[in-house]
């Protein structure tokens, strides 16, 4: 019984990898960020947050935070939340996939307090185009196996079709450790609400084995940023197991 529990957390950070980043305007770092990728059962439940810090004159705060819940054997989406504080902007949406529906359900609020603003239901017939953690996974998958391609993705009640390509291979160090990754350019031509509206072409450096980003060059309305890994922790190698051996 003993070694039956000494071994538990083991097992259990084998079906877990969380990924924190952290992002820099010029040399200055502006926010954090963590994602976790967690298999439960069929599912792949994928958690994150982004915070601004050290907010003052060039950055404005930000707190944003969601999850999905995803079938882990054919990356099907079955459940997304998305809260957004940006500014003096707050709102939350959650989608259900079900039925070849999604219902969409998103709530505004008076600028950052509790106090709802109005809500809004949809329903749209669901086409293939999968929630924003979806879409990603979906990016570092094909990226690894395709040089270039279209990636759907259905956010703020439009359907996306979001250009990548692999521009090339390269040795990269970072905090997290030295790795070797595709960069691949990706056109994000997402129309949406709120501060963090993107623009232009982004490039993100995926590690070739594990499939996550390493490195990442994001351009937003506001400004551009580089987010780079900070810290691995659990399974590196879950991703991989997911997507190439499941998916």
């Amino acid at each position: 019984m003993f070694l039956l529990l000494l071994l538990l957390p083991l097992s259990l950070l084998a079906k877990e990898l969380t990924l924190c980043y952290k992002a820099y305007y010029l040399f200055f770092p502006v926010a954090q960020t963590c994602i976790t990728y967690k298999l439960q059962g069929e599912d792949l439940v994928v958690s994150s947050y982004a915070k601004t810090i050290n907010v003052g004159g060039l950055v404005k705060r930000v707190y944003n935070y969601g999850y999905a819940v995803i079938s882990a054997k054919n990356l099907m989406p079955k459940e997304f939340y998305y809260h957004q504080e940006e500014g003096e902007f707050k709102r939350k949406q959650h989608y259900v996939f079900n039925n070849s529906k999604i219902y969409v359900k998103e709530t505004h609020y008076v600028e950052l307090t509790d106090k709802v603003e109005r809500e809004e239901e949809r329903v749209y017939p669901f086409e293939g185009y999968p929630d924003p953690y979806t879409a990603s996974l979906v990016l570092y998958k094909n990226s690894i196996q395709n040089d270039e391609g279209v990636i759907k993705m259905f956010y703020d009640n439009r359907r996306y079709h979001i250009p990548y390509t692999v521009v090339g291979e390269e040795e990269i160090k970072v905090p997290a450790g030295n790795y070797y990754a595709r960069v691949v350019d990706v056109t994000p031509n997402v129309e949406t609400k709120g501060l963090l509206r993107p623009r232009g072409r982004w490039k993100l450096w995926i590690e070739k084995d594990n499939l996550f980003p390493v490195r990442m060059q994001l351009f937003f309305v506001l400004g551009s940023v580089r987010a780079i890994l900070e810290e691995v922790k659990g399974d590196k190698d879950l991703l991989r197991k997911v997507l190439l051996e499941q998916g």
